[in-house]
């Protein structure tokens, strides 16, 4: 086989048939990510601290308790023969690679260890790390929802919990009607933190994605676009390839897109009949089950976590019938998970890379052993469809109810398989040409309910998508790339709506913040831009807002479980306090203010302290606090570096909520426009480069066309450089 490299680094693999692809695959991702890789497997593990010291003992205790690695290797060996060749295939790849590199790679040198070789449970491993980053908020999520329950009545819980906003735009069904506002608030409402609480991190594990069908678009071919959004680091996530080979039936294959190192699979691109690509579904896949005994009365299990030049910490697993046990304030609980079911991470993913047509495509994505997915998917012929791909829980408990704590009894109708494929819901060739999923609900229809709520988006940026698809009959490849990017601020527009009146009617000073704050919020574009200071004075009144109602909750829930707070419990809080505000509901207006406009006033003031101890509010621009801070994950270790290990520190626009998610350390790792059949004019653009190695030109290569939004070829150009892998019985 051969492995070729264009100028930019992007591969194109040459093989026989797949498993020596994956050969070929594994061996460039061990010599352009290794660590990266090493990171992922660990990470689900919870042997982080082992590599990287002590300050990773936090994680290791939370991912620990789920025994993955275990649960990993019993998957590789019920793997199907062909699955486990392609497996072995890679993992041998791999380690080749790796020792073809001649020396450790650099970050083993810094940190004094050695790279261990890659065994075949540790793709599987990179899986679960998907999982945990995917699913593992809706732990803390659930716990909070459970806390409100039990400290709030119905009426109040089902008013401060909401199933949907305003934004909503699912592809199936009508959101419900919101619940009536309750006469009083829970005796919790409002009140003040002792201390001061930070803002809860609203970074989402998610993407945007769309499709067009050849009726809608300007080349009459159908279109996919699809950003990733993650934590963003060098080097980035994503490793650009192109697979070339021969399938078993005898034709060939030739997928270009975005693979994952650890894994041997395109991820997201396109084969010349299909472009695919995900987002994340956020369904409801855990719960909390209320154990019938103490915990203590279950099977223990000692657990050594390691600590790289430290003395290891023995963490005790209680291990109950629904998953691992623990003694919390309310009470003795069980985590019941779907990932951590017998076959939820699987292999059954393989075949989707070859499909020849959408509704091939949808077929086979049920049970994939992935966490569960909104696949996105475009064919050659002019088709778009839409499905969830991936394992949904098969329970008999539905609705809201599954996302609060539940008796052991009731968690009991939970099936050890996944839910049947003829219940999964798909959506092919809509009569308006377009499919759309930003992290929101995509289905209130009869029947969903079975795949409840798992902390989804409230909508904001798939309503923005959905607005600007409709606006042109014809959308363009221009069209698409321009939504990537599209600053439009729906959700700040109506805080805007509501602050604007109430500001004015204050009538302040000449010379005064809240006199500022008007002038600038008053001449707002209605975008989140980098040069505007209104935004700048919206957003920060939107956190203070919530700072002003939650954080007394919030400092109360974290102290009893890691990172729960009403945020995780309520995507959607924006919408219950818009609520309160519009109706003037006088009642939920907190102690210590007169009325609904004397509590924004002062919030808004708070926030304004904020933004004036970092810069005059004048010079206050979105962009200058909207800063690029991306690094290798060594640069945190060995600051020392950062220099070397950093990529510019610029100034942009976009925001969580707006189509063009654009966060210091968060937004989309890969950007991808692509016509199936016509990957020849299909775009790519990943914030960094191929090579995990900051001495590399291939390390911060395509950081400048990402960071501005000038497209960058799907498909490798002319080989620059090409090994030769030839297996070891034909070496003379």
């Amino acid at each position: 086989m051969t492995l070729a490299r264009d100028e930019r680094g992007v591969l194109t693999v040459k093989a026989d048939d797949r498993a020596s692809a994956s050969f070929g695959l594994g061996y460039a991702h061990a010599q352009d990510r290794f660590f990266q890789m090493d990171l992922l497997r660990r990470s689900a593990t919870g042997e982080l601290a082992a590599l990287l010291g002590p300050g990773l003992l936090p994680r290791d205790r939370r991912h620990r308790p789920w025994l993955l690695r275990e649960k990993a290797r019993e998957t590789v060996n019920h793997l199907p023969a062909a699955q486990r060749i392609l497996l072995k295939q890679y993992t041998a790849g791999v380690n080749a690679g790796l020792m073809s590199l001649g020396s450790r790679p650099f970050e083993y040198w810094l940190l004094r260890e050695k790279a261990q070789y890659w065994q075949e449970e540790d793709s599987l491993l990179t899986i679960y790390a998907f999982y945990l980053d995917s699913q593992g908020s809706q732990i803390e999520r659930e716990y909070a929802r459970g806390w409100i329950a039990e400290h709030s009545s119905a009426a109040q819980t089902a008013f401060l919990l909401p199933a949907s906003s305003r934004w909503d735009t699912p592809l199936l069904g009508q959101p419900p009607a919101p619940f009536a506002i309750p006469p009083f608030p829970p005796e919790w409402w409002g009140k003040r933190p002792l201390t001061p609480q930070p803002q809860p991190n609203e970074a989402m594990k998610g993407s945007n994605g769309w499709l067009v069908s050849s009726s809608r678009s300007e080349t009459g071919k159908a279109m996919l676009a699809n950003d990733t959004h993650q934590g963003l680091m060098l080097p980035t996530l994503w490793y650009q390839a192109t697979l070339h080979y021969q399938m078993d039936n005898g034709l060939i294959s030739q997928q270009s897109g975005i693979t994952l190192p650890g894994l041997p699979m395109m991820v997201s691109g396109s084969n010349g009949h299909i472009a695919w690509g995900f987002t994340n579904a956020y369904i409801d896949t855990f719960d909390w089950v209320k154990l019938p005994r103490p915990t203590t009365s279950y099977p223990l299990r000692h657990e050594i976590l390691a600590v790289s030049h430290g003395q290891p910490e023995q963490l005790d697993v209680y291990l109950s019938p629904w998953g691992p046990a623990f003694t919390t304030p309310m009470g003795d609980m069980a985590m019941r998970w779907i990932g951590s079911l017998p076959g939820a991470v699987n292999m059954d993913f393989l075949p989707l890379a070859e499909s020849q047509s959408v509704v091939d495509a949808v077929r086979t994505a049920p049970h994939f052993g992935l966490p569960v997915q909104n696949l996105l998917v475009a064919d050659d012929q002019g088709h778009i469809g839409w499905t969830l791909a991936g394992w949904l829980p098969d329970r008999m408990t539905v609705g809201e109810q599954s996302s609060f704590p539940l008796p052991a009894q009731v968690s009991q109708a939970w099936a050890n398989t996944p839910l049947p494929a003829s219940r999964y819901p798909q959506q092919i060739d809509p009569p308006d040409g377009i499919i759309w999923a930003a992290n929101n609900r995509q289905s209130f229809v009869a029947g969903s309910d079975t795949y409840n709520d798992g902390g989804a988006d409230m909508g904001p940026r798939a309503f923005a998508i959905k607005h600007q698809l409709m606006r042109t009959d014809r959308l363009s490849h221009t069209d698409m790339r321009n939504i990537q990017f599209d600053d439009s601020a729906v959700l700040i527009s109506t805080w805007h709506g509501l602050l604007l009146p109430i500001l004015q009617a204050s009538r302040p000073k000449a010379g005064t913040p809240r006199y500022e704050a008007l002038s600038a919020i008053t001449q707002w574009s209605g975008y989140a831009s980098a040069d505007s200071v209104g935004y700048t004075v919206l957003a920060a009144w939107r956190e203070a807002l919530y700072q002003g109602l939650f954080a007394g909750l919030d400092q109360q829930l974290g102290q009893q479980w890691h990172k729960a707070s009403y945020l995780r419990a309520n995507t959607r809080w924006d919408e219950i306090v818009m609520r309160l505000m519009e109706s003037n509901a006088t009642t939920w207006v907190p102690k210590g203010y007169q009325d609904w406009a004397d509590f924004s006033l002062q919030q808004l003031d708070s926030a304004l302290r904020i933004i004036n101890d970092q810069k005059p509010l004048h010079q206050a621009r979105w962009g200058e606090l909207n800063t690029v801070h991306i690094e290798h994950p060594i640069a945190q270790a060995l600051p020392i570096l950062r220099h070397w290990l950093s990529a510019p520190a610029l100034p942009q626009s976009g925001d969580h909520h707006v189509p063009h998610v654009s966060k210091p350390s968060f937004g989309a790792s890969a950007r991808l426009i692509v016509s199936p059949g016509e990957e020849a004019n299909a775009t790519l653009s990943l914030l960094g480069g191929q090579s995990g190695h900051p001495l590399s030109t291939w390390f911060l290569d395509g950081f400048d066309s990402w960071y501005h939004g000038t497209p960058r070829a799907l498909v490798a150009g002319e080989a620059r450089h090409t090994l030769l892998l030839v297996p070891e019985k034909e070496v003379r």
